[in-house]
């Protein structure tokens, strides 16, 4: 039922983004350790149901993957240090609400095609959103040290803007030429690069040490609403349009972001607001909602 499926998506992923940045407030050095965990999760998961304890063999050979897992990989971890570097929770979902556009820029240059009106109007509309929503979420240019460090959190976000849209442009050639299979690429885009966090493994301990018995349930609750998030927004995209669970997405950003600033009392200016509104509708816009095409976008990003 669509209205269950809405609620599931809002539900899992708000109280995915809710749990997150309550750890972040408490320890935001262990963004890595939560991802490691929701890697390892995803893995246990996969391998037993996806693979069948490995008697399955992969739809889409191993060695396809190697691209779209070093890009998956390197834009989870690089969003992860931002949380450490002064980026407010607020202007970090509002960033990655800009998806589209970097989407349409990357699919465009790759296709050497012009994009459609609804598409540019939609991606200038999303990049004002942004440029707002970074103005206001801007700490005082005389903390020199902090605003330096906002900064660099800040052209990491739209960097892994860039590669987030190359692995949604690989995976959808992955699919163009072996089909869809979901579930096995969520498996591997998982445990492949697990054998990459032994590079952190003294962090990993360091932190798994210094948890509290509370925040280690808010771990815990994180990644198993993390992947019912996940799980929910799949099971709307098999019932709904692209168009639709866009929508509903960024309706979700959107009011995890309000949620953020009344419970954590943040720093909501007036700068968030109107930059959220542009987001929303320029998403509206570029999915041409109003026309009620079916049209698909380049890649969906979820949660």
């Amino acid at each position: 039922m669509y209205s269950q499926s809405t609620i599931n998506v809002f539900l899992g992923c708000c109280l995915s983004a809710f749990l997150m940045e309550i750890l972040m407030a408490h320890t935001p050095e262990s963004a890595n350790f939560v991802t490691f965990l929701q890697f390892f999760f995803i893995t246990l998961q996969g391998f037993a149901v996806t693979t069948k304890f490995g008697t399955e063999s992969p739809k889409i050979p191993l060695k396809q993957y190697t691209i779209l897992v070093t890009l998956f990989f390197l834009t989870s971890v690089a969003n992860n240090y931002v949380y450490a570097l002064h980026v407010p929770s607020t202007l970090h979902m509002i960033i990655r609400s800009a998806s589209s556009p970097a989407s349409m820029l990357v699919y465009c240059c790759m296709k050497k095609q012009l994009p459609k009106l609804n598409n540019a109007v939609g991606s200038v509309l999303i990049s004002v959103g942004v440029a707002l929503a970074m103005y206001g979420g801007a700490p005082p240019a005389q903390q020199k040290g902090i605003f330096l460090y906002w900064c660099i959190g800040v052209t990491i976000l739209l960097t892994t803007l860039i590669t987030g849209a190359f692995t949604g442009l690989q995976q959808e050639m992955l699919y163009a030429k072996y089909g869809k299979h979901p579930n096995e690429m969520l498996f591997y885009t998982h445990a492949i690069p697990m054998p990459l966090f032994i590079g952190i493994y003294p962090e990993l301990v360091d932190i798994s040490q210094k948890l509290t018995w509370g925040l280690w349930i808010c771990v815990v609750l994180n990644i198993l609403s993390q992947y019912y998030c996940t799980h929910s927004v799949h099971n709307l995209a098999t019932k709904e349009t692209t168009v639709t669970v866009t929508f509903i997405l960024t309706l979700r950003k959107f009011l995890s972001l309000l949620i953020s600033s009344i419970v954590f009392k943040n720093n909501l200016t007036i700068f968030h607001v109107v930059g959220t509104l542009f987001v929303a509708v320029g998403t509206y816009v570029y999915f041409d909602y109003f026309t009620g095409t079916r049209q698909r976008p380049v890649s969906i990003k979820d949660k």
